[in-house]
């Protein structure tokens, strides 16, 4: 509940936002697909995401702006060992990662106008992963802060001057620190978005 809050509150402020002229509002669904340390963790992708983003344009083919969302990783492990400190149990182990991304954007979009209008972009910017394990009565969960960056490449399918349809793929990955390993996955992202 109180993530859907957040989601909820970042949404209305951002379509506030929104309301300048030259620029562009997207909501996206997510598809995660876990790589390295987190596949380690969780290997299942996942399509329990959502991504929000304002962009405003510096000139025709530029965008600078931010970005924010969030996605949940899942997985249950059959009688696996489970070790904190000095003590282990064993038993059925439900796995949880949620990652909240917030990042500062610039894309570039190699066609002005037109129906189609790839572009690439580049995000920096810090990413929280809230790590969770729930077995029988015993619960972890932690929460670490990274640098992150994302490059992403992607089009939108524009059939009028106010609104297009985006798809995308973008790699984020969240450098180790804070006795958490570097965290990275690839987000395939399905929108809407409204031009102002």
């Amino acid at each position: 509940m109180k993530n859907i809050f957040i989601t909820t509150l970042l949404f209305i402020g951002i379509s506030f936002i929104a309301a300048a002229q030259n620029s562009l509002f997207s909501v996206n669904y997510v598809v995660t697909v876990p790589l390295g340390n987190t596949s380690d963790y969780i290997n299942n992708p996942s399509g329990r995401g959502i991504n929000f983003e304002f962009q405003k344009f510096i000139n025709p083919r530029v965008a600078v702006g931010l970005e924010a969302g969030h996605t949940t990783l899942y997985k249950r492990e059959d009688e696996k060992v489970y070790t904190e400190g000095s003590a282990s149990i064993s038993g059925v182990q439900y796995r949880y990662q949620y990652t909240w991304p917030i990042l500062a954007t610039v894309n570039y979009y190699a066609l002005r106008t037109g129906l189609f209008r790839p572009y690439a972009g580049l995000g920096i910017g810090t990413m929280a992963s809230n790590r969770r394990l729930d077995m029988g009565i015993y619960t972890s969960s932690k929460t670490h802060w990274q640098f992150a960056i994302k490059p992403e490449v992607g089009a939108l399918i524009q059939p009028n001057s106010s609104m297009a349809f985006k798809f995308g793929a973008k790699y984020l990955m969240g450098t180790g620190g804070d006795n958490f390993d570097s965290q990275s996955n690839i987000n395939f992202n399905f929108g809407f978005v409204i031009f102002n």
